[in-house]
């Protein structure tokens, strides 16, 4: 009976590892970067109503304000590359909307108005 014991223990810690994959770990949160990625999808995960529906057809804009304004809070999305605001109440319903002038944006970073900047130059010397 000890030697069963004892081998169906070695068989126990031998095959342990084995196992150890189907086992879940939650992730790890070690820097500022993971940190943002889960704020952001904490963020979206709870959006609801007006604001989801926003999210789903635009998508996410960094050009959120939340606003006070008399003793109300509004929040403001504004979304440049389709020229359209979107203003939220506190409740998270869609209050107002409006269309601006649509902003096209650069692709690369290098494209920049730099005085003396030139993008066409000929390096044959």
């Amino acid at each position: 009976m000890k030697k069963y014991l004892w081998v169906s223990g070695l068989v126990l810690v031998m095959a342990a590892p084995v196992f150890a994959d189907a086992v879940y770990y939650p992730p790890q949160v070690t820097g500022a970067r993971d940190r943002a990625s889960i704020r952001h999808y904490l963020y979206v995960k709870n959006l609801t109503g007006d604001k989801k529906a926003i999210y789903d057809e635009y998508g996410y804009t960094p050009y959120r304000l939340r606003l006070n304004e008399y003793g109300t809070m509004r929040e403001r999305w504004t979304y440049y590359e389709v020229g359209k605001v979107f203003i939220f109440d506190q409740c998270g319903r869609l209050a107002e909307t409006h269309n601006i002038a649509v902003e096209h944006r650069r692709d690369w970073a290098y494209e920049r108005n730099v005085p003396g900047y030139q993008e066409d130059v000929c390096n044959d010397n």
